[in-house]
């Protein structure tokens, strides 16, 4: 039974393979509908592990546009602005996200004609408000990330991603802000 279920899984990736060229045709190498060069669009939304010495994690969930061009299959450049939806507390301990930002240069490794991971590199930032000292931040610094998204018919996207958004120190105690969002966006 098992010989008989792996000849039959066998036949049927082959048969698979056989056809991705069909249709993924011109996949990385010329123009066809799978291709997605160009400006793009589209939201995310996600969460911001904020961790801070001597705190437990604090998580305010956030909300962000991005817009973008990709340039060929293997890179893109992307700009994204957007806010909390709400903020988080632990212990008494708030913290809230007004203002989340960022340009990154994303470099795409097209396994296929519909899925892709990625690394995102670049700057971006966060504008902080606490319930304790050092109230209000807004700190810049070198961003990165990973993530993949899925193309889907129609030039739309979905993704998911984890980035270090950010990190510093609050009045003697260091912290990092790292980001976990899904979201999906659409070729002009």
């Amino acid at each position: 039974m098992i010989k008989k279920l792996c000849a039959a899984l066998a036949a049927l990736l082959s048969t698979a393979a056989l056809a991705g060229g069909g249709y993924g045709e011109g996949y990385g190498y010329g123009s066809s509908e799978y291709e997605d060069r160009g400006f793009y669009v589209g939201g995310s939304v996600g969460e911001i592990f904020y961790k801070e010495q001597g705190l437990d994690t604090i998580v305010p969930s956030v909300a962000f546009l991005n817009m973008g061009v990709k340039v060929n299959p293997y890179l893109a450049v992307e700009g994204r602005v957007g806010g909390g939806i709400e903020d988080d507390e632990s212990r008494g301990y708030r913290v809230d996200v007004p203002l989340v930002y960022g340009g990154y240069l994303k470099g795409i490794l097209p396994v296929s004609p519909w899925f892709a991971p990625y690394a995102i590199a670049g700057v971006g930032g966060l504008q902080l408000h606490r319930n304790y000292p050092d109230f209000n931040a807004n700190d810049v610094a070198f961003s990165f990330g990973v993530g993949a998204e899925c193309m889907l018919y129609g030039g739309a996207r979905i993704h998911a991603e984890w980035a270090r958004i950010d990190h510093g120190n609050n009045e003697g105690y260091d912290y990092t802000a790292d980001q976990l969002s899904v979201g999906v966006s659409f070729r002009l």
